[in-house]
């Protein structure tokens, strides 16, 4: 594989990486919303008078909350454009085939055995499919705007 066939790679798992950074930010706002509720519910309990060091606590917590929420949703925008981008440069290699095998790959995030199973191919098929879509990728940079340093 060239270097330039690699960074053609590089190119189209971005959006698998921006996928999953985006559910990591899912987990983190929920930590962060059951550590705002669990706060919030022990100040209920509590009620001898006021303990402002309590409510500065539930108070940090959401704005926390309210922080990674925002990151959330920028990094699932983020992730969908990116997805949006590779599906038109794999459209730029106009072989059903071919763009499906990526779209399988590089979109739906799926293995080689899942796309082998799906497409009624041997997975030895998938990779050789991979590679030729690839490489024809590789010999029109164009499609893949950034994808060469």
């Amino acid at each position: 594989m060239t270097i330039q066939e690699m960074e053609i790679k590089r190119w189209l798992n971005r959006a698998f990486y921006a996928e999953k950074k985006a559910k990591a930010l899912d987990m983190l706002v929920a930590q962060c919303r059951a550590r705002a509720e669990g706060l919030s519910h022990c100040g209920e309990c509590n009620d001898t008078g006021s303990n402002s060091s309590h409510e500065n606590g539930t108070e940090n917590a959401l704005m926390k909350l309210a922080d990674m929420e925002l990151k959330a949703e920028a990094q699932k925008v983020e992730a969908v454009k990116l997805s949006e981008e590779i599906q038109q440069a794999i459209a730029q290699l106009h072989d059903d085939d071919l763009e499906t095998v990526l779209l399988h790959r590089y979109i739906l995030f799926h293995t080689i055995e899942k796309t082998a199973e799906l497409m009624h191919y041997d997975p030895k098929t998938v990779k050789r499919k991979t590679s030729v879509a690839i490489r024809k990728m590789s010999q029109n940079a164009l499609v893949c705007p950034n994808a060469i340093v």
